[in-house]
Order: structure tokens, then C-alpha cells, then sequence
């Protein structure tokens, strides 16, 4: 058929068809408007996050190399707490020991002195009961006045010492 043409004939069209056909396109034309309208605002949108990236991109480089400088600097500061710590802990031991060889030294001394003392001592009591009962009356008065002798002694110490301590405050 090399003559015919392609034709849509309408026939038996209704007007209501008619209408709906102009709202399906009306409705069409407004989608097409509102998802331009959305693709610009999703644009501008997106054009803001990229800049706010590129902003933190750039900004993030100084940001990490001044967090990894402060944590050069604190491992370094640990390295150096670790060897005080270190030295502190070898002079406590150095202490304990110190600390064990003097009581040891202190109950030798004690052992060795403290027996010895309290014989001395035992003596020295019974000495002078013996020689008061043999010199009473003697002795008596040469105690007193080497006893009185001590207080004044001390007494003039003790108002020496005053003496020198207002002294010292003014």
C-alpha cells in the first residue's frame, strides 16, 4: 500500500475523554515543574555539603598534624615519668634496705649496751646505799649542796636561755 498514509482517526471521542487527556497533561506539565524546582533546591544543596566538605578537607590536614605533634609530645613526656618512676623506685628499695640494716644495727647496740648499763646502773645504787648507811650524816650534806649546786646550776641556765631567746626576738 504505497499510496496510504498513517491516520488515527477519532471517532467516537467523547468529551470526557478529551478532559481527561488535558488534566493527565496539566498534571504531567505541574510534576515536571515541582521536579525541576526540587533538582535546583537538591543542587544548591548539594553544592553547599561540597563546599562544606572541601572547607573540612582542608581544614582537617593542620587539625591532625597538630593532634599527632601533642601526641609526640605526651609519649615523649610518659617516656620520661617511666625512668623517674624507675630511679623512684630503686631509691625506696634503697630505703627498705637502709631502712632494715639500721634496725638490725639499733637491737645489736640495744642487746650489747642495755645489759651492761642496768648492771652498772645496779651497782652504782647499791654502791650508794652502802656509803650512805656507813657516811649518813656526811654524805647527806655533800648531796644536798651538790643537789642544791645542780638546781642553781639550772636555774641560771634556764634564765640564761630566756635571756638570750627575748634576745633573739627583738
Amino acid at each position: 500500500m504505497p499510496g496510504e498514509t498513517l491516520a488515527v482517526e477519532f471517532t467516537n471521542v467523547g468529551l470526557w475523554e478529551v478532559a481527561l487527556l488535558i488534566v493527565a497533561v496539566a498534571i504531567f506539565i505541574v510534576s515536571l515543574i515541582l521536579a525541576v524546582g526540587l533538582l535546583r533546591k537538591l543542587t544548591g544543596t548539594v553544592n553547599r555539603v561540597n563546599r562544606v566538605l572541601d572547607k573540612v578537607d582542608h581544614e582537617i590536614g593542620p587539625i591532625l598534624r597538630n593532634a599527632n605533634a601533642t601526641l609526640d609530645n605526651v609519649n615523649a613526656s610518659l617516656v620520661q615519668v617511666e625512668g623517674e618512676l624507675e630511679k623512684v623506685g630503686s631509691i625506696t628499695t634503697n630505703a627498705a634496705h637502709v631502712s632494715s640494716n639500721v634496725a638490725n644495727i639499733t637491737s645489736l647496740v640495744v642487746s650489747a649496751v642495755g645489759s651492761p648499763l642496768v648492771k652498772a646502773a645496779a651497782f652504782g645504787f647499791g654502791l650508794r646505799t652502802a656509803v650512805k648507811k656507813r657516811n649518813q650524816g656526811y654524805d647527806e650534806d655533800q648531796v644536798r649542796r651538790m643537789v642544791e649546786a645542780s638546781r642553781q646550776n639550772k636555774r641560771e641556765a634556764k634564765r640564761a636561755a630566756k635571756a638570750s631567746r627575748k634576745r633573739a626576738a627583738k
